[in-house]
């Protein structure tokens, strides 16, 4: 169905609103900035209130002149309901503060103020969604937007967090304190924020205020979804449905293969991603009995469980984790966000969907709503979903097991029992802490970056650090917040090494055939991934005065997005941190799709040269 859209008469007074309103919306940003992101006020309070009284008032203006002139003021109406709805609620809820509380009229103008720097905030945000959303229709390739907005978020996320008010104000009393360096770690932190890797110069507890650690929280939540979600759900919620241009955009964002269910696909991230995260934060809450007021205890709980379903790695403790290594909730709780994290949302949808399929409510008399089998034949899953499931419970527990060999017969186990290293480390703990450690560190090296034992050289065996290389090199599943070369491009790619030995030309598996562009996808994708962390391990061996067990631990680290590290990122040279910055960059889009970004347009070639064999080994 075509849905209408509010004609205007393009007045002069319109044109003029419409241009400047968004000069008006970076000005009441900057005013935003200038006053709370500094200790001193530059300027007295009234000048930014003044500036973001008019932003608003000219943005109110505006909305009234496109519905008065407007050919459909009711479709007018509709199409701007969310900047109504903010406007009328910020005047009841005056009223009502006014008429309950008897507020002065002095105290009713702060209150005001206060409204209305939420509206411009709120504003802000719902403006850059919708931006990004509208830059989907200009043609740009989906690889290449998706990197603009990453560049365009993480610029955003340093500029907010170089802030004097988001650092405390002891991290600038030290001597050997500069602003260059300082800008540079506030962007290592917005990349790793962005990138949802974990990796961290400054201590994210001690160093950042509640200003600071909530951008890095908004960070996460937008990198680990990604601003096309975002943009595409603002928009469904404005429009109600998407031009073609963007649900193919999301559609390879999400890499989703059916494009009619796009709306209900981001609709299912947004609500479960949500979901997932408000439950998880109830749950975590009691775990921080070290934290005092209850407001600190439920920022903790919120911060952690968006961290551990973005896969971000990030922890307001200085040892992450390893201080709430047998809390139950670290195991069910944290623990299951970071798997729910890493399958991917198509593999989400499609268990959810085939739920639902298998499982229907009958309301029966005098009983209610019972839940009983569906007759017929209920819906399957994917070849796709099977594929991960599969992959992700193989690397769980085989990983776990090893985990649990090497650190209770290697090298660390005699250094554990002549007491040479604590409790921290796995190999100092009982064997049901042992499996647990194992379990936790099997789920968290191939997308999270937590820990609950200490991860440094002396405390982990060289056979373990190997084998959280590997895994964080695979990582998550495709469409996930994880990194990696993700499960299905090593399951496809081990099933064609099969192939090939029994001298098969094609991959069957589960009574269905995988396109052979499907296989060399996945070598290439290995392959480049092996390029990129050489490149980065190697720059390190360049910049760095590290051994090269720490160096690689710490690209693949980075590439994989995972945010595990033996104790090098805060040693990191300003080389060596743009390298990492890079490389985490690079990870989190995905090295091949960063490829296809920042090169040309593919065209197919007319002509085919003469077939000859030439010898492999």
């Amino acid at each position: 169905m075509i849905r209408t859209r509010p004609v205007s008469s393009g007045s002069r007074v319109g044109k003029w609103l419409s241009t400047a309103v968004p000069a008006c919306a970076v000005a009441a940003g900057v005013s935003l900035a200038l006053e709370f992101g500094f200790r001193e006020r530059l300027l007295a309070p009234v000048w930014f209130e003044c500036v973001q009284l008019f932003a608003v008032a000219i943005y109110a203006a505006w909305r009234v002149e496109s519905v008065w002139s407007a050919s459909n003021r009711v479709a007018a109406i509709k199409d701007c309901w969310i900047d109504w709805f903010l406007l009328v609620a910020a005047a009841v809820f005056l009223v009502v503060w006014y008429e309950v509380w008897s507020t002065p009229v002095l105290k009713l103008s702060a209150i005001y103020v206060a409204a209305i720097q939420g509206i411009l905030v709120i504003r802000l945000v719902i403006g850059a969604a919708r931006l990004n959303l509208l830059l989907s229709q200009t043609g740009v390739h989906p690889a290449r937007l998706v990197v603009l907005t990453f560049v365009a978020l993480i610029f955003l996320g340093t500029c907010l967090l170089s802030l004097p008010r988001a650092t405390r104000v002891d991290l600038s009393q030290p001597v050997g304190f500069s602003v260059p360096r300082h800008v540079l770690n506030c962007a290592f932190t917005a990349t790793s924020a962005t990138c949802v890797t974990g990796l961290a110069v400054y201590d994210t507890g001690r160093d950042f205020t509640l200003f600071g650690q909530a951008v890095l929280l908004v960070l996460m939540q937008a990198g680990g979804l990604g601003i096309m979600i975002f943009g595409s759900a603002f928009g469904l919620l404005v429009q109600r449905q998407l031009s073609l241009r963007q649900s193919l955009v999301v559609q390879d964002t999400i890499s989703h293969r059916t494009l009619g269910d796009i709306r209900t696909m981001v609709v299912f991230i947004v609500v479960f991603t949500f979901v997932a995260e408000a439950v998880g934060a109830c749950m975590s809450y009691p775990m921080w009995v070290g934290v005092e007021s209850w407001w600190e205890r439920a920022f903790y709980s919120v911060f952690h469980s968006v961290s551990a379903f973005c896969n971000a790695g990030f922890a307001l403790q200085g040892d992450s984790l390893v201080g709430y290594q047998r809390a139950w909730q670290v195991y069910g709780c944290i623990m299951p966000l970071i798997v729910f994290g890493g399958l991917g949302f198509p593999v989400l949808y499609d268990v959810t969907r085939r739920a639902k399929s298998a499982f229907s409510g009958r309301r029966t008399r005098g009983v209610g709503v019972t839940f009983e089998p569906k007759r017929g034949r209920s819906m399957r899953l994917s070849l796709h979903t099977k594929l991960v499931l599969i992959s992700s419970a193989v690397l769980v527990v085989v990983p776990a097991m090893l985990f649990v060999l090497f650190e209770s017969f290697g090298p660390t186990a005699a250094a554990a029992s002549s007491r040479q290293i604590g409790a921290e480390a796995m190999a100092g703990s009982s064997l049901g802490g042992r499996v647990l450690d194992g379990l936790f560190l099997a789920v968290t090296c191939r997308t999270a970056g937590f820990n609950t034992v200490a991860m440094d050289v002396e405390s982990l065996s060289g056979a373990s650090r190997f084998l959280a290389c590997v895994l964080m090199f695979i990582g998550g599943s495709p469409a996930s917040t994880a990194g990696g070369v993700k499960t299905i491009g090593v399951t496809i790619l081990a099933l064609g090494v099969w192939a090939l030995l029994r001298g098969r030309e094609r991959v069957d598996v589960m009574g269905r055939t995988i396109p052979n562009m499907l296989v060399w996808r996945a070598g290439v994708l290995v392959i480049v991934m092996f390029g990129l962390t050489g490149s980065v391990t190697l720059a390190l061996l360049f910049t760095e005065q590290a051994p090269i067990r720490e160096v690689l631990f710490e690209a693949v680290s980075a590439c994989g997005t995972v945010g595990l590290s033996t104790g090098l990122t805060p040693d990191l040279t300003v080389p060596g941190r743009v390298v990492i910055m890079a490389a985490m960059f690079a990870g989190r889009l995905g090295p091949l799709s960063l490829l296809i970004a920042l090169g040309g347009r593919t065209s197919r070639l007319r002509y085919d040269y003469p077939v000859e064999h030439v010898g492999i080994g």
